[in-house]
């Protein structure tokens, strides 16, 4: 009867040792898929930012000019969580050095065809999940002549 009554003490030690060992399991496995499921997301509302932020970008490519200023607002139904904002601004570039050698022809039309900006456009899309703020940003440069200046401000 003794080696029976140490042994039922023994069996209640182990169990609650392992129910403790699975319960630490259990709730590593939990946070692990946690972790998962919102790393997940945030995948794909970057990969969903990266295309919203081509489509703003692709719809400013194809406008024939641009006049300086920003643009914000947001996106229409399912992406109603993203918003974007875009400013368009020039971008003064110093002349560079031509080479002596050059005839003066090609000097001549060098000089008349430069201009001494570019235009610049900054996109940012934003949105939130799970309470935390995320944000992508692209900038892209334009040929001078995209960029609509009035003729008062021309050289």
């Amino acid at each position: 009867m003794r080696y029976y009554a140490q042994s039922s003490g023994y069996i209640l030690f182990e169990a609650v040792f392992s129910m403790a060992v699975l319960s630490v399991a259990g709730l590593t496995f939990q946070s692990a898929l946690q972790q998962a499921i919102l790393t997940r997301g945030q995948a794909i509302d970057y990969t969903t930012a990266k295309f919203l932020l081509e489509q703003i970008n692709a719809e400013i490519e194809l406008q024939p000019q641009h006049v300086e200023g920003e643009k914000s607002g947001t996106f229409p139904e399912p992406y109603n969580r993203f918003s974007y904002q875009y400013k368009i601004s020039k971008v003064s570039i110093p002349k560079p050095q031509l080479p002596p050698e050059l005839p003066p022809q090609l000097r001549e039309n060098l000089e008349k065809m430069f201009r001494d900006y570019i235009a610049k456009v900054d996109i940012w899309i934003r949105w939130q999940r799970a309470g935390m703020k995320f944000e992508v940003h692209a900038q892209n440069l334009f040929q001078p002549e995209k960029l609509w200046v009035p003729e008062e401000y021309q050289q």
